[in-house]
């Protein structure tokens, strides 16, 4: 039997997290106060069939203890243990999700329970009935008999109609936390008889994301043969050493191109999962952002943030690159050439960012989100009106400006598939703009000359479309504000300009 199975829980208290879920429903179950229906919202794997199944047992226990625990002795219980209590109905929603079996219910909960006390009904990813459907369950919820009970679970809240979740209470499940996991982990290895290494246990809770199930099949997986350790968990998941990860950060912040790009063609020759690799860089550098924001160094945050929204772009392109590590040599390409500023203050940041535990650094965990959010605050200004005054402009025979390209950009960026593309065009500054010409600033001779003529008249036919007038493009080389201790092109060695063209060689060729 899977681990996942045989370690599921079968009481309240063995629930590993969710406190805030338990202790409500052991309140309820002592006072006899269940509403008819609840929706248990959250990622997979956190506890939400286990939940509905044992407050499914404790309702119709014969025996239920003092603090509302089901006895799972009772004969009610034993049956609902080995699934054959019919009172207890369990219901895929994801392949039973028509009209057809919402009707089918109906009917049948009008009957009285055949053996226990009450109906339970469990709809496992609700989200996934369709709009019929839904319309069917919700008259049943707004009347159900006084014998039915419902648990709704999904992992997709906010696909469920606002009518449905206002007939519910609602419950949500958190993602468990790494350390909740790695001590479960722990006791599940000594019950198995599977010799373990801390750190590999703290590694396995760390990849699940929050998920018990994930993690326990991870643990019965890597443990087949008696022994988890940190490399093997490393080389099943195809996770790279902390060391390569502090190495390549490193390269970032102190703009050492060659370095970083050797390393992601060594990953790709080991055969590392290159996703996993760059969510590892992220989490690192996502310490170093926070060490900086907990400094109070503002120009340095936003220089990491830089950094962070390049590898998250990239994080993207990831899934479907042709060549697999050419979005991460992408981004290393143009992180290095827009130039961070490479500071003794940096370096202590890096250094400490391993630890950064400390009080300070957790109290500024929203920082961040104030950052983001200022970002999508500035986004949102350029909203729809805006745009139509500028096309009434435009078609008004009105002088075009630099405000109003800029404030179309939006627009423009819609249009474009390509996302080097679209990347590029999304950091260029309009420098000027004439009645048949637009011209952009680019922060790279790199870019610049890798922009090809494919590339180029793609731009000029989003922006003539969308400003209704035919324009020429030119494009000319900036500054760009995180860009003043980044060395010229003519700077950089032959050799090292030579590494980077290879390793970015047809990003922008015609027809990309």
């Amino acid at each position: 039997m899977s681990f996942y199975r045989k370690y599921r829980p079968q009481k309240l208290a063995e629930i590993v997290g969710q406190d805030h879920v338990k202790q409500t429903f052991l309140n309820a179950l002592k006072r006899g106060s269940l509403t008819h229906a609840y929706l248990f919202a959250g990622s997979r794997g956190t506890g939400k069939t286990s939940t509905a199944r044992i407050i499914a047992r404790a309702l119709n226990c014969e025996n239920p203890a003092p603090d509302g625990e089901p006895c799972n002795e009772c004969a009610i219980c034993a049956d609902a243990l080995k699934g054959r209590l019919i009172d207890f109905i369990e219901i895929d929603a994801a392949s039973n999700r028509g009209i057809d079996e919402i009707r089918d219910l109906k009917e049948k909960i009008q009957f009285s329970p055949s053996r226990a006390k009450t109906k339970i009904y469990v709809i496992d990813e609700v989200h996934m009935l369709t709009k019929e459907a839904f319309n069917a369950l919700l008259k049943t919820l707004e009347e159900p008999p006084a014998h039915a009970y419902f648990i709704l679970a999904t992992t997709e809240a906010h696909k469920i109609p606002e009518t449905i979740i206002s007939r519910t209470q609602r419950f949500d499940f958190h993602r468990i936390s790494e350390d909740e996991i790695a001590n479960h982990l722990a006791v599940v290895a000594g019950k198995e008889n599977i010799k373990f290494e801390k750190t590999a246990l703290e590694l396995i809770a760390k990849q699940s994301a929050g998920g018990m199930r994930d993690a326990l099949g991870m643990l019965e997986q890597f443990g087949a043969g008696g022994e988890i350790s940190v490399e093997n968990v490393a080389q099943n998941l195809g996770l790279t050493k902390p060391k390569a990860v502090e190495d390549f950060v490193f390269a970032l912040l102190f703009e050492k191109i060659n370095e970083a790009l050797e390393t992601i063609d060594g990953l790709v020759r080991e055969g590392v999962n290159l996703v996993q690799f760059n969510k590892t860089v992220l989490a690192k550098l996502r310490e170093v952002m926070l060490q900086k924001v907990a400094e109070n160094q503002p120009s340095e945050t936003k220089k990491i943030l830089k950094i962070i929204q390049e590898f998250t772009r990239a994080n993207e392109e990831l899934k479907n690159a042709v060549i697999p590590q050419l979005p991460l040599e992408a981004a290393v390409v143009i992180v290095c050439h827009r130039g961070v500023e490479a500071s003794q203050s940096v370096s202590n940041s890096f250094s400490n960012a391993s630890s950064s535990s400390n009080a300070s650094a957790r109290n500024v965990d929203s920082e961040p989100e104030k950052i983001e959010s200022k970002k999508d605050e500035s986004s949102k200004k350029l909203d729809q009106v805006e745009r139509d005054i500028v096309a009434e402009k435009v078609e008004t025979g009105e002088k075009i400006s630099v405000p109003m390209v800029e404030a179309v950009l939006p627009q423009v960026l819609g249009k474009i598939q390509n996302p080097t593309v679209k990347m590029v065009l999304r950091d260029a500054k309009i420098l000027e703009v004439t009645s048949n010409k637009i011209k952009l600033g680019i922060g790279s001779d790199f870019l610049i000359e890798k922009l090809g003529v494919t590339a180029r008249e793609l731009i000029i036919d989003k922006f003539s479309e969308v400003l209704g007038r035919r324009f020429e493009m030119e494009i000319a080389r900036v500054e760009t504000e995180i860009q003043s201790a980044a060395p010229e092109a003519s700077q950089v060695p032959v050799a090292q300009k030579k590494t980077v063209a290879e390793a970015a060689d047809g990003m922008f060729e015609e027809g990309w």
